[in-house]
């Protein structure tokens, strides 16, 4: 029986001990990711006084990261995903060991700041598509939206914590203490996810493998995204969702522009959407009795942008704080969904890679949002941008709602005939 009609499912941490160690693991990962993006900067603004350098150490681990995603996809697809976890967290863990021994130099080395970085970002990122691939495995399919509903709520809430904490740490001792703290977190999550059993991928069968049978991933990812109108769906409207989701990017000129450039309001506003979509996913119990949770998706794709669009109208900060709180609330039901339906539709032979791309599509989406913003923001004032950037969106998700009816009507608990990995499968059914 679920928890509760409205709470958070936390069913999947009661029941299942493998993923509590995963969850765990991954919070513990997303505060040493947090930390590292504050120390990386701050230190290489102190060596080089260059926003320049900032910026492009910055891109290029971002950039590494989305590659590291869409590589890990497909290795968690081919070999155990528990030994590709452990590789890709140790050396993780290695690239922060190094950042701290550099950063206690009398003269750190820049050149080995974006070294470490970038291969932190491949490396590091290779274990998300396997994580994300085998919790399937380790719970119920009915606990899905509530292991997704965690996964958004740890990642919402580490977000925010994370590098307020990194910056506390460097302020009281410095700079290297900050990688060393993360190190020893990555030490903590190797040995929990240690405890996993061993889960290798199912065979992959002839029409996803070449001719010497080894998988044809990225044609293979295509097709299968091409044939199935419910993943397919689902990833376009993440798309959807990570380019109208730069609102952000207009809060410092919106300051400007509304409240007298007071950091106090930015500061406010930035969190805003956070505290939304921590309340939305503690609340989140309703959604994994949504009979239709494509249509809850496609609903709220466009209900969000419509929402965010009234910050640009919104005369007090108080009315700003709880539009953007409600519009990240409306977005972390979206995440919640998006999660969930992904890990029910996908056959197991493809779980890596799928996961591999949806990530790598959040985090590069997300930058695509910032630059159509940033562009908005460059032709209107800030409240006008916003208002008109968003209102685009809608228009976007309104067409997605109108084009993807497979989506729409998906039923929910439904799954693949093949989940529980024990051979190859059909592709799934158009809902």
């Amino acid at each position: 029986m679920a928890q509760g009609r409205i709470l958070l499912d936390l069913r999947p941490l009661r029941e299942s001990a493998p993923f509590r160690r995963v969850f765990i693991a991954r919070t513990i990962s997303i505060f040493g990711i947090g930390m590292l993006m504050v120390g990386v900067p701050i230190q290489m603004y102190s060596l080089t006084e260059s926003s320049f350098l900032v910026g492009l150490v910055a891109s290029v681990e971002g950039g590494a990261a989305i590659g590291g995603m869409l590589i890990g996809g497909s290795l968690a697809d081919r070999y155990d995903r528990r030994t590709l976890i452990l590789f890709a967290r140790t050396v993780s863990g290695i690239t922060f060991v190094g950042l701290a021994i550099n950063a206690m130099l009398d003269s750190p080395s820049v050149v080995a700041i974006f070294v470490l970085a970038v291969v932190n970002g491949l490396i590091g990122s290779i274990s998300v598509a396997a994580l994300f691939a085998v919790i399937p495995a380790l719970i119920s399919k009915d606990q899905l939206v509530g292991a997704g509903a965690l996964n958004v709520l740890s990642a919402r809430a580490g977000s925010v914590v994370s590098p307020a904490l990194g910056g506390v740490v460097i302020a009281a001792a410095s700079v290297a203490w900050n990688y060393w703290i993360a190190a020893a977190g990555t030490a903590i999550t190797v040995a929990l996810l240690s405890g996993l059993p061993s889960m290798r991928p199912p065979e992959h069968d002839a029409e996803s493998s070449g001719t010497d049978g080894s998988p044809e991933h990225g044609n293979s990812v295509l097709r299968f995204l091409a044939r199935s109108p419910v993943v397919g769906g689902v990833i376009a409207a993440g798309m959807v969702a990570m380019i109208g989701g730069g609102v952000l990017v207009l809060v410092p000129g919106l300051v400007d522009e509304r409240y007298g450039g007071d950091s106090r309001a930015a500061g406010l506003l930035y969190a805003a959407a956070a505290v939304g979509a921590v309340a939305a996913t503690v609340t989140s119990g309703w959604l994994t009795r949504a009979r239709r949770p494509g249509l809850v998706l496609l609903v709220a794709l466009p209900a969000g942008f419509a929402v965010q669009a009234l910050v640009g109208w919104a005369a007090g900060i108080a009315v700003a704080f709880a539009i953007l709180a409600v519009a990240g609330a409306v977005s972390s039901v979206q995440e919640v969904l998006r999660y969930s339906i992904i890990q029910t539709h996908t056959p197991s032979r493809m779980l890596g890679r799928v996961n591999g791309l949806w990530s790598a599509q959040e985090v590069a989406g997300l930058s695509v949002g910032a630059f159509v913003a940033g562009v908005f923001g460059t032709v209107f004032s800030a409240s006008d941008a916003i208002v008109y950037y968003s209102l685009s969106a809608v228009v976007l998700a309104l067409v997605l709602f109108v084009v993807l009816g497979s989506l729409r009507r998906v039923a929910g608990g439904a799954r693949i005939s093949e989940f529980s990995s024990t051979g190859p499968a059909a592709e799934p059914a158009d809902a």
